[in-house]
């Protein structure tokens, strides 16, 4: 029998780290077979990170990933993520923007996602949610 660990034990952590990477792999492939071009994961500083950067359609966008299993809130995905949370990510967009002007089209549009993924039939993680501009930069 095993004894459910306490989520700062190590093994804890790596288990949703992995589980985190795998979630982010499918809302990559998500995005990429709605026509997007994936320009980078995990983009962070020491402030912050974005899981994904995505173009497509003359739209940027900045994606949060959420892994849930089971019976984990799916529903409301914006409340698990806090106004300090979305600042820095838009603080990151802005700096990503601004590393990347020379090649990034003058006209493009900008979009904060959040995405949730979560187990499907048969335990196989699956987009569960996609929120289009999650929110608007301030």
């Amino acid at each position: 029998m095993s004894v459910p660990r306490s989520p700062g034990e190590p093994g804890e952590v790596k288990r949703r780290k992995s589980l985190g990477a795998a979630g982010e792999a499918v809302a990559r492939r998500y995005l990429e077979e709605k026509g997007f071009r994936i320009l980078r994961s995990n983009y962070r500083d020491q402030t912050g990170e974005i899981d994904i950067i995505a173009y497509g359609r003359r739209m940027l966008v900045f994606c949060e990933v959420k892994t849930r299993l089971g019976s984990e809130n799916v529903d409301e995905p914006q409340k698990d993520y806090s106004i300090r949370q979305q600042r820095r990510m838009e603080a990151l967009g802005e700096r990503y923007l601004a590393e990347n002007q020379e090649t990034l089209p003058w006209d493009l549009d900008v979009r904060y996602d959040m995405m949730i993924v979560g187990d499907g039939a048969g335990g196989v993680l699956e987009v569960k949610k996609h929120i289009a501009d999650a929110f608007r930069p301030t």
